[in-house]
């Protein structure tokens, strides 16, 4: 009673899900209640760099609104290819539940062919203006209906959608990835990738965004945007408090770091730990289950390492310099300890030594 008391009372501190950083209770605004008037670059720029944080819902849905409000966006093609409608199916969740019907109704969408009809093609040719090209399947270059090279070259950016778009996986080969990476090169159109299983909606959202009012963003070595993959999950984690103590969970359901569990989270690069799942509700490590790496190009194989197996101490990159060398530091300090022992004992036995000949040198009273 006395914590549903604290709820009612304005101003009071809550803590629980949906509480914010300031301990005041988030309200989620559904898209009607967002003004249609058009929002200034430094607006627009606070609205992105919030989907990357803990008020990624409300900021997709302003920008989502924002986008479809546009008089001209760039046309969207988003291909699938009767592939996998993994990040498909994510934009139809609980983050942003209305994102297609909004999209299909307002924004100028050229193709999606996971909602079309079988023998049904995408244009080729024809867009009111350079269209942003997102491909969750790479189409075999033999199918005449999906001119890949065609679209490439009219694109004004090409977004690999999922980690098997990214990397390869089931369906799609590293080299199909390598060859639309050329293709992209040859007719310099500018490409990035959002890895997941499924991508985040303010992920997509994000970028978006980031090509229509703004620019292409910065990328990292994997052509990934920093905004969303430059740092990996431990950076935020709740149990990363744990894992620069050195305590550690030994088995599923234990409190401390997941890291012998077989967690991932130090190699891997992304918001999940910032912006969670279902609405910011939890996430994988919040579930008690170890990060499986999903975004990474090794998934999930994980160079022969599996979804649960644990990562050797050269490969681990979290902030502390003393579990980076953790696996070399003792060897490090032994010897180092070893060396100086060994030296000490050298000039004493020197000291010793030319104290003796001084002695023996030194003339004798009568």
């Amino acid at each position: 009673m006395r914590g549903q008391a604290q709820d009612r009372v304005p101003g009071r501190r809550v803590n629980g899900p949906g509480a914010n950083s300031r301990g005041h209770r988030a309200r989620r605004l559904p898209h009607t209640e967002f003004p249609t008037m058009p929002l200034s670059r430094r607006s627009l720029l606070k609205w992105i760099a919030l989907t990357a944080g803990g008020a990624a819902v409300t900021a997709t849905a302003r920008l989502t609104s924002a986008l479809a409000a546009q008089g001209n966006p760039a046309p969207l093609l988003w291909v699938n290819d009767d592939g996998a409608d993994l990040n498909l199916l994510a934009q139809l969740g609980r983050d942003l539940p209305d994102f297609l019907e909004l999209v299909s109704a307002r924004w100028d969408v050229a193709g999606f062919d996971a909602l079309q009809g079988a023998g049904v093609s995408l244009p080729v040719d024809g867009f009111s203006s350079a269209p942003v090209v997102l491909l969750e399947a790479i189409p075999d270059p033999a199918e005449a209906d999906l001119p890949l090279e065609r679209w490439v070259e009219q694109a004004k950016a090409v977004i690999f959608l999922g980690t098997e778009a990214c990397y390869g996986g089931i369906r799609t080969t590293l080299e199909d990835v390598r060859r639309v990476e050329a293709l992209c090169r040859g007719h310099k159109t500018p490409f990035l990738k959002l890895p997941g299983v499924p991508v985040p909606a303010h992920h997509i959202v994000g970028v978006l965004s980031h090509l229509e009012f703004v620019g292409f963003p910065a990328l990292d070595s994997q052509y990934r945007p920093e905004l969303y993959y430059g740092q990996v999950i431990c950076e935020h984690c709740e149990r990363s408090g744990d894992l620069e103590a050195g305590r550690y969970a030994e088995f599923l359901g234990d409190r401390g770091c997941l890291l012998r569990l077989g967690c991932k989270g130090p190699v891997t690069h992304n918001s999940c730990s910032q912006v969670r799942w279902n609405g910011g509700e939890n996430w994988c490590v919040g579930a008690g289950g170890p990060c499986v790496g999903c975004c990474e190009p090794g998934f999930p194989d994980h160079g022969g390492l599996g979804l649960y197996g644990r990562l050797p101490g050269d490969r681990l990159a979290p902030r502390s310099p003393l579990l980076r060398a953790g696996d070399r530091l003792g060897k490090a300090l032994l010897g180092v300890t070893a060396a100086g022992i060994a030296l000490h004992q050298a000039r004493r036995w020197v000291t010793r030594r030319e104290a003796a000949r001084a002695a023996a040198a030194a003339p004798r009273e009568p």
